[in-house]
């Protein structure tokens, strides 16, 4: 996940598929993958499951190539980081009462990953935020 690849069009279709109105079907979604291919892990076909058109890949420039490199991307973020993606992600999805969650890709200061994850309140709703910071391209 270098530079903004999964920003724009793909973060927003993520954010609509984990809002209030969609995250039971979401959760639903990822009870059956879990069933048809074991144990869900960060960066697995989940995601390419849940968003399976290209097109809504496309990040702020316009590009759909976060499609055909997810694997490899999310491969490159460290394992400490991906795990706790990997146990915010099926923890939540695995309850009962599952909590809409809000995606946010962006830039790092430094040319390293890091992860933010925070409980919030939002429109009568909490939710889960995670904030993934990919390395700074800006910096190579």
């Amino acid at each position: 996940m270098a530079g903004l690849v999964y920003g724009g069009k793909f973060e927003q279709h993520i954010n609509h598929l984990y809002s209030p109105e969609n995250i039971h079907e979401t959760a639903k979604k990822f009870k059956e993958h879990e069933q048809k291919n074991g144990k869900y892990s960060f960066g697995d076909k989940f995601t390419k499951d849940l968003v399976p058109d290209q097109k809504n890949w496309a990040d702020e420039k316009g590009s759909t190539l976060g499609h055909g490199n997810w694997e490899k991307h999310s491969g490159g973020i460290p394992a400490a980081i991906r795990d706790k993606i990997t146990d915010v992600i099926s923890t939540n999805l695995r309850s009962a009462h599952p909590l809409p969650l809000v995606l946010k890709v962006g830039e790092n200061v430094d040319n390293t990953h890091d992860l933010h994850v925070k409980t919030f309140a939002h429109k009568g709703h909490m939710h889960i935020g995670l904030h993934i910071l990919c390395p700074n391209g800006s910096l190579k």
